[in-house]
């Protein structure tokens, strides 16, 4: 199974300019910049980013603790959390956060993992991470039901939005893409615990089949590389004890809880003072479920307005867009300074770019 590096110079600068264009086509008429420059920040916003930053790093560290475990603690906390920052980097310049993969698989081999347990790590992690997905959505459905993707039909800051940007209203249907998606993940982690624990023979041998249907034979590759992939997670996987999978549940419902809880935090610092904290937190959950939908590169735009969307009732009046800003730099811009610092004078971004220079 062959993997290429995930990035190139010249991928790494199309991605930038795409992210640039996007973020400023979208926010120049969300986001108001002459009041975030000249912004009064009150002690309740200052608590709220201080907040915020803590979750944030209460999310990498998860990740991080997360990874060494999987490899069997090969990797050293900083070659880890190396790994974690530009595996979040290739999920935020790409479409989908289809990238990150790519780049925790070629940095696990450059590591020195061998290859078919890099692809099992990358894996088993994604499966943790479908099945927190599937496992809250039922909870936080009989909790609040559709008011979970509810909208602020009526604040002042979402009349502006629409008004500014006519297509924003369009947002309620993505409610019914999201639940069909849901279905779609229940499959994989259905089909991929099966290979994985019960009978990995079997899936494999029907992955590969499906990939050789007429229809489906043009992606016949990507079908045997999912099926090996299955089948190796299988091997190394499947003995560990009981402690390994409490601790990789906990490490990875911390990463998640921390990843929801640094936009909550924003929505705290910005409010009046006072909030309903879980309906809030559940509200973050689908927001989050909205960016597994292929868009612009990091969802770079629409990240923004859906923020302002969900939770301008839960917002002073006239502070949305500021505060989708924040919330936006806190969970996604940081990433992209962090990843670009890496890649130039970091160890694992020096192997990146040599890599490139060789095949070039």
């Amino acid at each position: 199974m062959k993997h290429n590096k995930p990035f190139s110079a010249k991928k790494l600068l199309f991605y930038f300019l795409i992210i640039f264009f996007i973020g400023y086509f979208f926010t120049k008429n969300t986001i108001d910049f002459s009041q975030l420059l000249s912004l009064q920040w009150t002690s309740l916003m200052l608590k709220g980013v201080a907040l915020s930053a803590f979750m944030l790093m209460l999310r990498d560290l998860g990740y991080v603790l997360r990874l060494q475990l999987l490899t069997d603690h090969k990797l050293s906390f900083r070659e880890s959390l190396k790994i974690i920052l530009l595996w979040e980097f290739g999920s935020a310049i790409t479409p989908g956060m289809i990238g990150g993969k790519a780049a925790a698989i070629f940095l696990l081999i450059k590591n020195k993992i061998n290859a078919a347990k890099a692809s099992s790590i990358v894996l088993m992690a994604i499966l943790l991470d479908e099945f927190v997905f599937i496992l809250i959505f039922p909870i936080f459905y009989f909790l609040y039901g559709r008011q979970m993707f509810q909208l602020g039909t009526q604040c002042p800051d979402w009349l502006d939005l629409k008004a500014k940007l006519p297509w924003v209203e369009n947002i309620r249907y993505l409610e019914y893409t999201v639940i069909l998606m849901l279905i779609f993940i229940l499959v994989f982690v259905i089909v991929v615990f099966i290979g994985i624990f019960i009978y990995p023979s079997w899936i494999r041998q029907l992955i590969k089949t499906l990939g050789r249907l007429p229809l489906l034979k043009k992606w016949r590759i990507g079908f045997d590389d999912f099926a090996n992939e299955i089948h190796h997670t299988s091997i190394h996987i499947r003995t560990k004890k009981t402690t390994f999978w409490i601790r990789l549940c906990l490490y990875t419902l911390m990463s998640w809880a921390g990843r929801y809880l640094v936009g909550v935090a924003i929505v705290y610092g910005f409010s009046t003072g006072s909030m309903d904290w879980l309906y809030v937190y559940v509200k973050q959950y689908a927001l989050w479920l909205m960016f597994y939908l292929p868009s612009t590169p990091g969802s770079s735009g629409i990240a923004e307005a859906l923020y302002m969307a969900f939770y301008c009732e839960s917002i002073t009046p006239g502070m949305s867009g500021t505060a989708a800003f924040v919330w936006r730099f806190m969970s996604y811009y940081v990433y992209l300074f962090i990843g670009v610092l890496v890649l130039s004078f970091g160890r694992n971004g020096d192997m990146l770019m040599r890599s490139d220079a060789n095949e070039n």
